[in-house]
């Protein structure tokens, strides 16, 4: 495969074409890294969310989960 230009957009296609020619131990290692990177992505997304809402203690948002379930419970 030539390589590509900088303004050259790389499509799933050829990742994935380019990964099939990985072994299945470098398979292993990717999954792993974009593991890591999607947790860190959510990491940060949650971050930002406490920083910009707050955060509540999670003994109050189970127990509050918890009464509306019994409410709903009880409901006919």
């Amino acid at each position: 495969m030539a390589q590509q230009k900088p303004e050259d957009k790389v499509n799933l296609e050829q990742v994935l074409k380019l990964v099939n020619q990985l072994s299945p131990q470098e398979q292993d290692q990717l999954m792993e890294e974009m593991k890591l990177k999607w947790l860190r992505h959510a990491l940060e997304d949650g971050e930002q969310s406490i920083n910009q809402y707050g955060a509540r203690p999670v003994d109050e948002v189970f127990s509050e989960l918890k009464d509306r379930y019994e409410s709903r419970k009880q409901s006919p």
